[in-house]
């Protein structure tokens, strides 16, 4: 599992959520740490709680920005969000089930890694364009 680590292709130019992602990313390799240092489950599954309650939290964040921004791109990108919040309770929940194995923090690593950087890419810096053509207008 590889480490995911902040670079300025991820910055969306909104601080207050690029601190955010910065902050998330420093959580993820938290998970990642605990698994590859062999923790217990219930270490493993604090942390993966914390995330998925940062996750929440951030993406609460994202959605505020967006309705005070009117975006119209909110109801998509909300369902975005709803799906890795499933996801990521899936996870944990097959982690209490199953307990660790390499096949399912492999799955944690890239499926997360992967959607947080498509997501940035794609969907945040899409509100973000439309954030900055509405304030200069």
């Amino acid at each position: 599992m590889q480490k995911m680590e902040w670079n300025e292709n991820l910055s969306i130019g909104i601080e207050m959520i690029d601190e955010q992602h910065r902050s998330w990313i420093v959580h993820f390799n938290a998970v990642l740490d605990a698994i590859a240092s062999n923790q217990d489950q219930e270490s493993i599954i604090s942390t993966l709680d914390f995330l998925s309650d940062y996750t929440k939290e951030h993406f609460s964040t994202e959605e505020q920005f967006m309705t005070d921004a009117r975006f119209p791109g909110l109801a998509e990108h909300k369902a975005k969000h709803n799906d890795l919040e499933r996801t990521v309770e899936d996870l944990v929940r097959d982690f209490r089930e199953d307990g660790v194995s390499q096949q399912l923090a492999n799955a944690i690593g890239t499926l997360l890694n992967n959607w947080l950087v498509m997501h940035i890419q794609e969907m945040d810096k899409a509100y973000a364009a439309f954030s900055k053509k509405k304030q200069a207008s």
